[in-house]
Formats: structure tokens, C-alpha cells, sequence
């Protein structure tokens, strides 16, 4: 079994723009396709985190080797998404984020990119980060005022909906050269269980996992059933339809393949792809993208090659992203952590069978009413004894706690624990199971932030010390039950009365 790195693809904007050239649509001669915005317009900044396949050891395929894990795009009327090339303005940081897209930009849909003016790469104006591999620009060049900063902490605090009912629309992708290569029914059951109203015999699969792991609070359903206007475009019919590119090849890449269908959708039913369904998932042909899947942060559209549009774990890792999670890495690196399904992607059809880690699980705030906060030195709160449980008995009445954070007042990144009881919705996890495991995240726990696993403890009496918390230990007895852990955190040895 392969397992395969996760890239996260963040963009979305509406504007309008002021073509200087003749611009006959996504699929036009080259030289007709490069156009230039006339003014400056609204439109939203996104990032795009890509996922590469990966052997046993974790170590990217070589064949993938130099290749960047994570871009910066725009969205532009239609949903159409642009990569950016080169450097973007100073301010644009958070996925997701209104920004103004500068007069004089390049858009290019011949290959799916906008050249923002004097950010071509070679210097100039602009701002500071850049694609990967332009890593020779100086940080302190993406200074931000005050009010930016303001205004982002709180964009960071606006949390994706992760309750409720959620859309999903399948999309199989045949272009002039390949497609993708698995049925309608198939795709179906793949993403939601069933085939119509009958179950199919996947047990495991985009609407089940989120529906275990939310314990029903975060329902998928398919999207809601639509004619098309084009030939070219099928039906809407059970949460798939089928669209027909017969003019766009597999060389062209998956960027331009992308819009075209976003621009496909559009024309068969009359409105913006992105309002057809909460989240749409494109399955491309084989051999039309470098990775094998890639998503929106904080967005509705999430892509993949060919297969792994039929992988529950890159379904679930994707639509995470969509809803504003990032990668759970260990050591150095980003998606390392196995013990949910913000790692590593796997090319299994029904599994493995896990949720999420701690910070995750903090974030997503499933399980709030049984998560605990923590604070070191405060004057309440301020250490814990008791048993924590692992989240696979969230429902029951005698699990008091699943999940704690541990708060660095001092700073924005924290501490996350859990219980990584291996049953359940955890009965598959990959690394730790039946131990307690702490990670950090910034963001306070509540924004997009990349958690990394520190330890995995079964037992230890001599404590365990938070990073930069010097005076703050944690004691672990996994011993007592197999449903929970009895531990401590205490500080300056103070001991805490049990709750």
C-alpha cells in the first residue's frame, strides 16, 4: 500500500475584467486567451495545497521530487480559478480573504494563470511570498499595517460551516484524450453510499466517515438533482454528472482543464458552478495532473486524478481543506501525522476508518461540551486530573472529556491532547493507537493552522514537558481501561483535585 501527501489548493474571487485582446474563452487559439484587466477589481485570495504520491517511508516518489506542495491563486467571476505567478501583494495571507486584484494583470487561460504587474518573479513591486522554490526574498518585506492585521485576525476567526447539511457534487470528467475511468454508480457510491435510494455496499465513504466523526452533526448529501441545457453536460441525477471537454487534452494540465468544466457547468445549467452544490469535487482523466489531489482551503472545489476520487481518505483530507483544516505533520514533515486523516492520503477504497487529531477535533468543534482548556499559571483552570477518553465514546454519558487544550498564554501556538482510543471511529488510525497524543497548532485552535505531532505516550511518571511551557508536565497512565487514559497536568508540581 502506497500512501500519498496532501496539498491543500485555497482561491476564490468574483470580478470583472477589461479585455485589451481578443478573448474567445477557455478554449480559443493560445494567442487568443492572454487578456489584461482594464482597472482594479475586487476578488478573493486563495492558496492551493497539492498532494504528491508518496512510498512506505514517507518519502515523496522522485518523480515528483522539486515540485510545489502549495500555490497562490485567485478565483475570478464563474469560479474560474488563476494561479498566480510570481510574487503576491503584501496583506494577501489568509485563504480566503477579500483583496484587490490590480489593474494591468495578465490573465492567461491557456494555462490557467494571472501575472499580477511588477510580480512577474524577477523583482519589482509587490509583495512578499512567493511560489515555492522563490524562496530568496526576505520576509520582512511582507509588512502589513495595523488595520491589515486586524482585519486578518479577525478573517482567521471566521470558522467554514462544519455543521448541518452539506452538498456535494461528483463531477466524471471525459476530455478529448482520456477520462476518468469509473461509472457514474460507481463514483456515487464511492462518495455517498448508495446507488439512488439503495445502499451499494461501501461502508465506508465520504458521507459515512464525516457522519461517524461529527457523530451526525456534519451531514453530506448529494446535490440536488438539475437538466442540463448542453449536450455536452449530463443531468444532475443522484449527486454525479458527467462533463464532455472534446476540445481539451490531457497536455493541456489540470489548471486548464479545471476551468474549463467550471466553465462547462456554467453554460449547461444557467448558474456558477460553485452554487450548484457547497462543495464540488472534479475527477480528472489519468495522467492530467502531477499530483494525486488537490483542494480549496476555506472553498468549494477540491480536484483529482482519475482513482483517488474514489479514496475515501483523500475524500475526506480534501473536503477538509474545504472546510478550512490544514495538514497534521510530525517532525519536519507536514503530513506525517497517521493518526487522522489530515496526513497522508491512502489508496484504499474503505478506509483506514479515523477522524481527526486533537487540534483538528478542537477546531472542527464537534466535541466541544466534552473538551477541557487548560491554563498554566491562570487563576482557574489551570491544571487537570481525570480520565480522557477517546473520542470514539463522545456519545457516552460517562466520557466527561475527549479532548483537551493546553494554553500558552504567551503565545498563539497550544497544546492539544487526546486519547487515540483505537475503536470506532478510530479503529483504523495508522500511528497510535491506544496511546495519548499531543500536537501543536497555532492560531489559537480556532483558524487554518498546520498542527505537528510531538508525542505519543503510553505511560510515563516521570511527566512529559510541554515546549515552552518549562513548568508545566503531563502524566500518563494508559493502563486503566481501554477506553480511556488517567492523566494529570499540573504545574510547578502543584497537584489538581480530580473533576
Amino acid at each position: 500500500m502506497k500512501f500519498h501527501l496532501p496539498a491543500c489548493l485555497v482561491a476564490s474571487a468574483a470580478f470583472s475584467f477589461f479585455p485589451t485582446v481578443n478573448a474567445d474563452g477557455i478554449r480559443g487559439k493560445e494567442s487568443n486567451q492572454r487578456r489584461v484587466l482594464g482597472r482594479d477589481q475586487p476578488a478573493t485570495y486563495l492558496v492551493q495545497e497539492i498532494q504528491y504520491e508518496h512510498d512506505e517511508s514517507g518519502r515523496r516518489l522522485k518523480l515528483f521530487e522539486g515540485r510545489p506542495e502549495r500555490l497562490d491563486a485567485v478565483e475570478l467571476d464563474g469560479g474560474m480559478i488563476y494561479t498566480i505567478v510570481g510574487k503576491i501583494p503584501p496583506g494577501w495571507a489568509v485563504s480566503g480573504q477579500g483583496v484587490m486584484l490590480p489593474a494591468k494583470a495578465v490573465i492567461d487561460d491557456a494555462t490557467a494563470t494571472i501575472t499580477l504587474p511588477n510580480s512577474n518573479g524577477n523583482g519589482g513591486g509587490g509583495g512578499a511570498r512567493h511560489l515555492e522554490g522563490d524562496a530568496d526574498v526576505p520576509k520582512a518585506e511582507n509588512a502589513i499595517t495595523e488595520d491589515q492585521e486586524r482585519n486578518l485576525a479577525e478573517l482567521r476567526r471566521q470558522l467554514a460551516v462544519v455543521t448541518g447539511n452539506k452538498s456535494v457534487l461528483a463531477v466524471r470528467v471525459i476530455a478529448s484524450d482520456g477520462q476518468y475511468g469509473f461509472t457514474p454508480d460507481h463514483l456515487e457510491c464511492k462518495v455517498f453510499g448508495s446507488i439512488g435510494a439503495n445502499t451499494c455496499g461501501d461502508n465506508y465513504n465520504l458521507k459515512s466517515a464525516y457522519s461517524a466523526c461529527s457523530f451526525g452533526k456534519l451531514n453530506i448529501i448529494k446535490a440536488a438533482n438539475k437538466t442540463s441545457l448542453k449536450t455536452t453536460v449530463t443531468n444532475i441525477s443522484n449527486g454525479v454528472v458527467t462533463v464532455t471537454l472534446p476540445t481539451t487534452s490531457i497536455a493541456q494540465g489540470d489548471g486548464t482543464m479545471r476551468n474549463a468544466v467550471t466553465s462547462a457547468l456554467k453554460s449547461a445549467f444557467g448558474v456558477e458552478a460553485n452554487k450548484l452544490a457547497n462543495h464540488l469535487m472534479y475527477c480528472l482523466p489519468p495522467n492530467t495532473m502531477k499530483g494525486i489531489a488537490y483542494a480549496y482551503v476555506n472553498s468549494w472545489n477540491s480536484v483529482y486524478s482519475n482513482q483517488w476520487c474514489n479514496y475515501v481518505s483523500a475524500q475526506t483530507h480534501e473536503i477538509g481543506h474545504n472546510l478550512n483544516l490544514a495538514h497534521s505533520g510530525e517532525g519536519t514533515a507536514q503530513y506525517a501525522d497517521q493518526s487522522g486523516m489530515m496526513g497522508y492520503s491512502y489508496s484504499q477504497d474503505d478506509g483506514p476508518v479515523m477522524c481527526f487529531n486533537a487540534a483538528k477535533n478542537y477546531q472542527l468543534g464537534w466535541y466541544s461540551d466534552k473538551m477541557k482548556v487548560v491554563t498554566p499559571g491562570a487563576a482557574t483552570n489551570n491544571c487537570f486530573a481525570g480520565d480522557l477518553y477517546g473520542t470514539a465514546f463522545y456519545g457516552n454519558a460517562v466520557a466527561q472529556t475527549v479532548g483537551i487544550k493546553v494554553n500558552n498564554s504567551g503565545s498563539s501556538t497550544d497544546y492539544y491532547i487526546m486519547y487515540n482510543a483505537k475503536t470506532g471511529i478510530q479503529s483504523g488510525t495508522v500511528e497510535g493507537g491506544n496511546q495519548v497524543m499531543v500536537v501543536q497548532a497555532g492560531g489559537e485552535g480556532t483558524a487554518y493552522a498546520a498542527s505537528t505531532l510531538l508525542a505519543k505516550i503510553t505511560t510515563t511518571t516521570t511527566g512529559y514537558t510541554f515546549p515552552g511551557l518549562p513548568n508545566t508536565k503531563l502524566y500518563v497512565d494508559t493502563n486503566v481501561s481501554a477506553s480511556y487514559a488517567s492523566i494529570r497536568i499540573e504545574t510547578n508540581g502543584v497537584s489538581c483535585v480530580p473533576l
